[in-house]
C-alpha cells in the first residue's frame, strides 16, 4: 500500500498499464513486447519506446492531477464520482487512441485500474466511505 503522493500515482499508472500490455500479450497470443532481442536500430527503439510507453505517459499527464484530487476529497460520494469520472475518461481516451476495433480492451483497461487502484491506494481510500 503506498500513501497518495504525485510518484505513486504515476508509479500506479505505469506499473497498470504494465499488467494491462501483459494481460493483452496473453489474451491476443502476440509477445512481440517482450522481444527485445529483435530491436537492432536506434529507430527500432525508439519505435519500441514510442508504442510501449505512449499510454502511460499520456495517462499520467492527463489523470495523475484528477487522481490527485481524488485522495483530497472527504466525501465518499465525490470520491465515487471523480473515480468513475477518470474510469470513464480512461476508457475514451484508450478506445480512441489505441483500441477502435476492440471495444472489450476499454472494458479490461479500466477493471485492471479498478484492481490497481485497490492494489496501491486501499488504505487512502477505504476510510473515506466509514
Amino acid at each position: 500500500m503506498l500513501k497518495p503522493s504525485i510518484l505513486n500515482i504515476l508509479i500506479f499508472w505505469f506499473v497498470k498499464y504494465l499488467a494491462f500490455y501483459i494481460l493483452l500479450m496473453f489474451k491476443n497470443n502476440n509477445y512481440t513486447l517482450i522481444g527485445l532481442s529483435e530491436l537492432k536500430s536506434g529507430e527500432d527503439w525508439f519505435y519500441y519506446l514510442w508504442i510501449f510507453l505512449f499510454l502511460p505517459i499520456v495517462c499520467m499527464l492527463i489523470f495523475s492531477a484528477p487522481m490527485y484530487f481524488l485522495f483530497k476529497v472527504k466525501s465518499p460520494i465525490y470520491l465515487v464520482l471523480i473515480i468513475a469520472v477518470i474510469l470513464i475518461g480512461e476508457y475514451l481516451f484508450y478506445t480512441w487512441s489505441a483500441s477502435q476495433s476492440n471495444l472489450m480492451n476499454g472494458v479490461y483497461n479500466g477493471t485492471i485500474s479498478v484492481l490497481f487502484l485497490l492494489l496501491f491506494f486501499y488504505k487512502s481510500i477505504t476510510p473515506k466511505f466509514r
